[in-house]
């Protein structure tokens, strides 16, 4: 079975909410996109991004002494 890049990076992002909070990013469930295709949506910084634009997933390493 062979599972598509945005299915993958649905399942990842998936994965990341499950673990962690995101104050900025949250799924939104399914839906068309503007061609009629049903795909995943997520709202990142206030857009709402079907799953398949999203090119890559880069994790952000924070400073904990910077939270203080």
């Amino acid at each position: 079975m062979k599972v598509s890049q945005s299915e993958l990076t649905h399942h990842r992002l998936q994965a990341m909410l499950r673990e962690h909070t995101f104050p900025d990013l949250e799924y939104l469930g399914v839906k068309p996109d503007s061609i009629g295709v049903q795909q995943h949506w997520y709202l990142i910084g206030g857009h709402e991004v079907p799953v398949d634009a999203i090119i890559e997933l880069d994790s952000q390493e924070v400073d904990e002494s910077d939270t203080i």
